[in-house]
């Protein structure tokens, strides 16, 4: 069952039916885990993205608020003449924290910064800790200790309020403890303050990354969940493939695509042959599994981004290919026809042959003003009927750019047949 970090749990039966007839990444991810914080290739990229997008617009906020309140702290300091550690913390704040808070600022807007944006972060901010880390061991050997407390602050909430990853966090974390260790040795501080606040350090850098642990890890979980629950909104219930709905969208969008591109696109319609019949004969449980297995027998050849698989309606699917037929080694069509019939699903009632069997139209269109989506969909349609009227269990294919097709006559002509 899905998890319910969204607030409410799926289904279990209809978890079970979907997500493990789905080819889906985020389930597959949530199946196996992720204790080390990364996901798989090309989904932790993806997940990467809708992280810095989150993250970026905080941090770059977070960032000119520091700004504003280091060159308000020095205004202070020199309207009311209080100069704490001497003119040391005053001499910082405009001479080296204004400008790094101005650069730290300034590199966080960089449009080209992507998802490096963590790691320019993360070491922004170690710059400006340790700086904060040398004040604080300066003004300490004085008997003032309350800058401490700014140590502690810019390594404990600058990475959840900047949005740093979780190993950028412990690194930083680290970073600005073993310079503040160097430093209070390096200045003189003395023993027994250095190994008390130290110690204090280092609680904090325990809590802080058991904490950063789980939150990244929650985040992480809610991601995946929360893609999972879109997906299943756009799968089919039974087989796992891309609803109708979902299809035509998708279809709007590589037909644009392919235009772009001047690329060729093959649709194949393929129909199980005397599906009614056979659920009439083995059950409507057997029928829903046959459709199953023939499902993924179609969905493995959707490898590529711009390749489609949907449930089209009943016993037919639709399969996209982002392509034409010489840019791959095996015509895809026959190599489905052929896996369809290796199930070896028995079908007695079929005249065809005594197991289960398809019938598939092909129509490569490539798209052109003088051509539109409607057409070369109702193109496929139209060599799906003649596979049917000619025998079944065979492929027929179409040139959509070059045959005029008469609309609706497939699905008048198919409801006589059956």
């Amino acid at each position: 069952m899905v998890s319910d970090t969204l607030g409410y749990r799926l289904p279990m039966a209809f978890t079970q039916i979907s997500v493990e007839n789905m080819n889906s990444p985020y389930a597959e991810q949530l199946g196996r885990g992720f204790r080390r914080l990364r996901f798989r290739n090309d989904l932790e990229r993806e997940f990467r993205e809708f992280y810095t997008a989150r993250s970026a617009p905080r941090g770059r906020i977070a960032g000119i608020v520091a700004l504003i309140l280091v060159l308000g702290a020095a205004a202070a300091d020199a309207l009311t003449g209080r100069l704490t550690g001497g003119f040391l913390i005053p001499l910082v704040n405009v001479g080296i924290l204004c400008p790094l808070l101005t650069l730290f600022v300034i590199a966080l807007h960089l449009r080209r910064l992507g998802t490096n944006y963590s790691i320019v972060a993360s070491a922004g901010v170690a710059a400006i800790g340790l700086v904060i880390s040398y004040v604080s061991v300066r003004v300490a050997a004085d008997g003032v200790s309350y800058m401490f407390a700014g140590v502690l602050l810019v390594s404990m909430y600058s990475g959840p309020l900047l949005g740093l990853y979780f190993y950028h966090r412990v690194v930083l974390m680290m970073t600005l403890a073993a310079g503040y260790v160097v430093l209070a040795l390096a200045l003189g501080l003395g023993l027994p303050e250095t190994l008390h606040t130290t110690a204090m350090y280092g609680a904090a850098v325990l809590i802080s990354t058991y904490l950063s642990y789980n939150g990244e890890h929650a985040l992480r979980r809610h991601y995946l969940e929360t893609r999972l629950l879109n997906e299943l909104a756009e799968r089919d219930g039974l087989t796992g493939l891309y609803n109708r709905r979902i299809f035509d969208s998708f279809m709007r969008r590589v037909w644009r695509q392919s235009r772009r591109d001047e690329s060729a696109l093959q649709i194949m319609m393929i129909d199980i042959d005397h599906f009614k019949i056979y659920n009439d004969l083995y059950g409507h449980q057997s029928g829903d599994e046959t459709l199953q297995s023939v499902a993924r027998c179609i969905s493995r050849y959707a490898k590529r981004p711009f390749d489609f698989c949907a449930r089209y309606g009943g016993e037919e699917f639709v399969l996209v290919i982002y392509g034409a037929p010489g840019d791959f080694p095996q015509p895809v069509a026959e190599q489905i026809l052929k896996d369809v019939m290796d199930l070896e699903i028995e079908h007695e009632g079929s005249d065809v042959a005594d197991r289960v069997t398809v019938s598939i139209g092909v129509a490569v269109a490539r798209p052109s003003s003088a051509r539109s989506l409607a057409g070369a969909i109702q193109a496929a349609d139209e060599a799906l009927y003649q596979a049917k009227r000619a025998g079944r269990n065979r492929i027929v294919s179409k040139d959509a750019n070059i045959n005029e097709v008469e609309t609706g006559k497939f699905r008048a002509a198919y409801k006589e047949l059956v």
